[in-house]
């Protein structure tokens, strides 16, 4: 069954999380911003848990990068 999942993110880390979820397969739109500095994502996924593999690797890459503002 295919369902829609929300991501917040921090703004700096779109690039990772983009980056990452194109490679694992998935379709996703940024929904524009929650809060100042905060983007929703819209990603479509068959598989909660598989995604939430994906987004904790671009977590961890991004806490890697230290590129905090």
């Amino acid at each position: 069954m295919n369902q829609k999942a929300g991501i917040v993110i921090d703004e700096w880390k779109m690039p990772i999380f983009e980056r990452r979820l194109k490679q694992a397969g998935y379709a996703f739109e940024n929904a524009g911003l929650l809060t100042a500095g905060t983007l929703v994502l819209l990603v479509d996924t068959t598989n909660l848990v598989a995604l939430g593999e994906v987004v904790k690797a671009a977590n961890t890459e991004a806490a890697q990068t230290g590129a905090l503002p």
